[in-house]
């Protein structure tokens, strides 16, 4: 049985379910299927607005062979969380919301919603303070440095992976861009360095693919540079004087 790729059509009458109950003020339909680039197996993504929830929440359903994924919000939890993401750098949330297509709910309110989230990611993420930089340094300089000892293939992988994560994220953030996750951070290495994005690609494909890690290595050390380069020796983190246990 072949995977469903769905439609704008299909996710709005799937989201009926949802989108016609009372309470309801606004829902927007984000993702590959709002953008008309979603493939078979896509999900069906939608940001729905309630006039007001205990609590947010996100849920996780499958409608006619398709899986849907829901952001319930109301407005001021959708604030909240608008500004905990734009503190890690990440605006998943504002970008379904500006970018989203709306589907229900009052159109003045999606309007000043959508102008909402359009400041957000106008707004930009708050830069990496010099602590962040430092930490961040030394943890990929860690990795780099346990990358370049003889390793088996599991155990390159395993670093590799989280490796090209954390050096990615350095990158994007370091520069002052907002990051993502899973395939996100592909994406905002590609927005901000076409070619420093297809670095990595090509890198990490000579590691994951024939076990040489010296592409990787030199683009640590290409990433690095701008901030200090490697950074290990000298580092010292001081744990709060309460974290223990006992009178």
């Amino acid at each position: 049985m072949s995977a469903i790729t769905p439609t704008i059509d299909l996710a709005d009458t799937i989201l009926r379910e949802w989108t016609e109950q009372p309470d309801i003020i606004a829902a927007f339909l984000a993702g590959s299927v709002a953008k008309g680039n979603a493939g078979p197996g896509s999900d069906i993504d939608a940001v729905l607005i309630h006039h007001h929830m205990p609590a947010a929440v996100r849920e996780t359903h499958e409608r006619q062979g398709v899986m849907v994924e829901l952001f319930l919000h109301d407005p001021d939890t959708l604030a909240y969380f608008w500004e905990a993401d734009r503190r890690q750098g990440k605006p998943s949330l504002a970008r379904m919301v500006a970018n989203g297509l709306p589907i229900a709910g009052d159109p003045a309110l999606i309007e000043e919603l959508k102008r909402q989230a359009q400041a957000v990611l106008d707004g930009g993420p708050p830069p990496l303070t010099e602590e962040e930089l430092r930490t961040r340094r030394y943890s990929i300089s860690d990795l780099a440095a346990d990358l370049a000892q003889p390793r088996s293939a599991a155990e390159q992988l395993a670093i590799g992976s989280r490796l090209y994560i954390e050096l990615a994220d350095f990158t994007v953030r370091a520069a002052g861009a907002w990051t993502g996750s899973g395939k996100g951070l592909s994406k905002a290495l590609m927005r901000l360095d076409p070619m420093l994005a297809s670095a990595f690609e090509h890198a990490f494909g000579e590691l994951f693919g024939d076990h040489d890690p010296a592409e990787v290595l030199a683009l640590v050390d290409l990433c690095l540079e701008p901030y200090g380069g490697r950074f290990m020796a000298g580092d010292r983190r001081p744990a709060p004087a309460d974290w223990r246990l006992g009178d």
